[in-house]
């Protein structure tokens, strides 16, 4: 077998995929019709890719680098055991957050207010790994667009001072998803399982079983503080 030849190419594939992270908004030559994310973890300027299964601090800020060339509707949620099922995007409960579809291009999600780039954070006290999936379609989703208002979700809208918290549904609503449940969608759970053992997580969205519809997810855990 020749080495060499086989060497250079993972190499340079390496090299590709370090540049394309490592970019502010991905794809140097501009979005693709493929969907394609990158999770950001810490702050605002001083941010690095997030990884699948890394460890972060309770609160380490999050955001979502998400690129296409044509417009997307797009869904972002998380799922631990003793949070359940959250809804991160789109919150109707944050203020400056854009809505869906999301126009082609560049995206940050979860979006801005005042000048300020928001955040989700990750988690304080979640002793399991939390999962992220992010699904993009070229239609609205029937039976994600059933599960919004009946998430827990992210808000900036309940604190005078704007703060991102979570906080539940419409007083009278039934909650679904509740800790220690499974996916409360199918295609959610597709979604989970597609990127289990994957290693690299950010880039190109992968095709699911829908046609028109892209997924991609990660899981991360909490860093538990020095004593």
């Amino acid at each position: 077998m020749n080495v060499r030849a086989v060497a250079l190419p993972l190499i340079a594939a390496g090299i590709a995929t370090g540049i394309w992270l490592m970019l502010p908004q991905g794809n140097p030559m501009g979005p693709s019709r493929i969907p394609a994310t990158t999770w950001r973890a810490g702050p605002e300027i001083n941010y690095r890719p997030v990884g699948n299964y890394v460890d972060y601090l309770p609160e380490t800020e999050l955001r979502l680098s998400y690129a296409c060339a044509e417009p997307r509707y797009v869904y972002v949620f998380s799922r631990s055991t003793e949070d359940g099922t959250l809804l991160l995007f789109p919150s109707p409960d944050i203020i400056g957050s854009p809505s869906n579809p999301l126009t082609e291009g560049f995206s940050l999600l979860p979006g801005r207010l005042d000048d300020k780039q928001l955040a989700w954070t990750t988690r304080s006290e979640i002793l399991a790994t939390t999962t992220y999936v992010v699904v993009a379609s070229e239609q609205p989703i029937a039976a994600l667009e059933a599960l919004i208002p009946n998430l827990r979700r992210w808000s900036n809208a309940t604190l005078p001072n704007k703060t991102m918290l979570t906080t539940n549904p419409a007083s009278g609503t039934e909650v679904k998803g509740k800790p220690r449940t499974p996916w409360p969608a199918g295609l959610l759970k597709r979604a989970a399982d597609r990127a289990i053992a994957e290693t690299l997580v950010n880039g190109p969205m992968s095709p699911d079983d829908l046609p028109g519809v892209w997924t991609s997810s990660l899981r991360i855990r909490e860093r538990k503080k020095a004593k």
